[in-house]
């Protein structure tokens, strides 16, 4: 008979971590979707000098569409990925073994998208700023890149631990003798 395991509080915090970030990632991509909509059909009226306005320049109208459409799709993006979170949410509470595949996953190509982002940011950040700014936007972009991949390390390592991975399902727990 296979024994109930209680949940660590350690995958509690992580569950909800996620769930905040899944309602975060939900209104901003309701953001996006509206702006995008707003952007889309919106025309551009933009007053002359005597405060009249002048006609709709075509270009202009095709950027705010361009601009309208990209914003809406990368909303219907981020809805998607946070209705996700919610659903991880639910299958890190309940010790489902795929809410900890898809966590590992997530995890991994976080820390991927820091270390690129971290190296990129920083060359694209000081070639822009100068000398001056520079070493500032430097350091405070090696610094923050390492933090958020030292982050992931710590909740991947713990999610690797005997214990929780028996809440999953991922390992047989075994039979203590007395």
């Amino acid at each position: 008979m296979a024994q109930k395991v209680n949940r660590p509080l350690g995958v509690t915090i992580i569950a909800i971590l996620t769930i905040i970030i899944g309602v975060i990632t939900l209104f901003a991509g309701i953001s996006l979707v509206a702006l995008g909509a707003f952007l889309s059909i919106t025309p551009i009226d933009i007053p002359s000098n005597n405060n009249t306005p002048a006609p709709i320049d075509e270009g202009s109208q095709f950027v705010m569409q361009f601009f309208g459409i990209i914003s809406a799709l990368v909303g219907a993006i981020m809805l998607a990925v946070g209705i996700g979170y919610i659903v991880m949410f639910y299958g890190l509470l309940k010790g489902r073994g795929w809410a900890w595949t898809i966590t590992i996953i997530l995890i991994i190509i976080g820390i991927a998208i820091q270390i690129v982002s971290g190296i990129t940011g920083t060359i694209f950040n000081a070639s822009m700023l100068g000398d001056s700014g520079a070493t500032n936007s430097l350091i405070s972009g090696i610094v923050g890149s390492v933090i958020g991949i030292a982050i992931n390390i710590v909740i991947l390592y713990y999610l690797y631990r005997r214990q929780v991975r028996i809440f999953f399902g991922k390992t047989q727990q075994s039979k203590e003798v007395p």
